[in-house]
């Protein structure tokens, strides 16, 4: 199956790599925190785009649709609070990672609308 949003997560393949590399002066606690957030994100971005997909082919928002979305929320939250609390991630890299998704989508839009 070929992913229609991969140049949105290769944009953020990119800003994760740039963000990765720009932590490291910082040490690696703040490396590791940034990635840990970041692949957080990745998969968060595929199980989105596979639950938007389930939406989609069933033409309205099926049981099934929202009940893989309500677990995609709650595996992320689960994710996020047990990485802030038993792991001890460094928060500011940590949420940044978080973040990184944002300016992702904006360059993707903004490339898509140049192209159109």
């Amino acid at each position: 199956m070929k992913l229609r949003s991969a140049s949105l997560q290769a944009a953020h393949a990119g800003l994760l790599a740039v963000a990765i590399a720009g932590a490291i002066p910082y040490g690696w606690h703040a490396v590791w925190s940034l990635a840990l957030a970041g692949g957080i994100q990745v998969l968060n971005l595929a199980v989105l785009e596979r639950s938007v997909r389930l939406v989609v082919a069933e033409h309205g928002s099926a049981p099934a649709a929202r009940i893989f979305f309500m677990l995609r929320l709650v595996l992320v939250l689960g994710a996020v609070l047990f990485a802030l609390g038993p792991l001890g991630v460094d928060r500011v890299p940590f949420v940044i990672g978080l973040l990184l998704v944002i300016p992702a989508v904006f360059w993707h839009g903004l490339a898509r609308a140049s192209a159109s």
